[in-house]
């Protein structure tokens, strides 16, 4: 008998049911989504069109948090305070006011550099600080003065350590990073539906409709990307520089980066800004998800699902 109860005592347990695996796989998969996505990656929405073409209005990215691994090439989020640029037509302060601030900035205008941002930025591509960080506290209440805070979305030209030279002459932007200079190759206009707001004297009674815009593919290193091509001459007046002294060598003090959308964007990147240090970066975008085919007539609706950034 003895022998017999030993028996039964060594039978293996019956094997769990295939609901009960499937349960336990579920649940390991949404725990370590969770983790993932509080950790490592989050899913994000872009709004305004400062990366367009590569991102348009309303088009949602994954980004990886952190500032490992980030190289000239690569699209970042990043905050831009302090001090916020202002984009001119988020300057809502009386004229006279901001005629008796100090401080001349470049285009004649003076910036409170006190003043907290204000308003939505259509001319640019900014995320959402809660979908970031969806542990901070809401910043934006509506129906009451709370301002909004947003975070930007950009391309990185040069790294901290970086030697960056500033205004070479018949090199696109005017700018040779570690020696290799900036090249563009203009393309075809495209169509594209933007949302940004029209500038001072532009004739947009199009503007619900595609608009042909001036594209262009950029290289930097190993690294190929479509930009839209700006009406003015680039000016880095943020960084300090003499305007007529030629090209002017500097070690990067942090990251250069700039918006694929030059006209629209340059309010709110290194052109304004000036260097982005290190701890203003929040993450890489790496992935596009599906966006509006709709946006882009001209290029092929795959062309804006899932794709691999830059």
């Amino acid at each position: 008998m003895a022998r017999k109860r030993n028996d039964e005592d060594e039978r293996p347990a019956p094997p769990r049911r295939l609901s009960t695996k499937v349960a336990y796989c579920v649940l390991l998969g949404g725990a370590a989504l969770v983790i993932t996505r509080a950790s490592l990656a989050t899913l994000i929405q872009v709004h305004g069109d400062g990366m367009a073409p590569t991102i348009l209005d309303g088009e949602s990215v994954i980004m990886v948090r952190g500032e490992w691994g980030i190289e000239a090439g690569d699209l970042v989020v990043y905050d831009p305070s302090p001090p916020e640029p202002a984009c001119e037509d988020e300057l809502t302060e009386p004229a006279d006011r901001r005629a008796a601030e100090p401080g001349p900035r470049p285009g004649g205008s003076a910036i409170d550099e006190r003043r907290s941002p204000r308003g939505e930025l259509h001319d640019t591509a900014v995320v959402d600080v809660d979908d970031v960080e969806s542990n901070w506290e809401r910043v934006r209440e509506r129906g009451t003065k709370a301002s909004p805070r947003n975070f930007r979305v950009g391309r990185v030209l040069a790294v901290p350590g970086d030697t960056v030279t500033f205004h070479v002459p018949d090199v696109a932007l005017g700018l040779v990073v570690n020696g290799s200079a900036l090249q563009q190759k203009p393309d075809d206009p495209i169509r594209l539906v933007l949302s940004g707001k029209p500038a001072v004297g532009e004739d947009r009674r199009d503007a619900e409709g595609p608009r042909l815009r001036a594209l262009a593919w950029e290289t930097l290193g190993h690294t190929r990307y479509p930009v839209l091509l700006g009406g003015e001459a680039p000016t880095w007046a943020s960084m300090g520089l003499p305007e007529d002294l030629g090209p002017i060598e500097v070690r990067a003090e942090g990251y250069l980066i700039l918006a694929d959308n030059r006209d629209e964007g340059a309010c709110c990147d290194s052109r304004a800004i000036g260097w982005v240090p290190p701890d203003a970066l929040r993450g890489e975008v790496v992935v596009r998800l599906a966006g509006n085919p709709g946006a882009a007539p001209d290029s092929d609706p795959r062309s804006r699902g899932l794709a691999h950034l830059p």
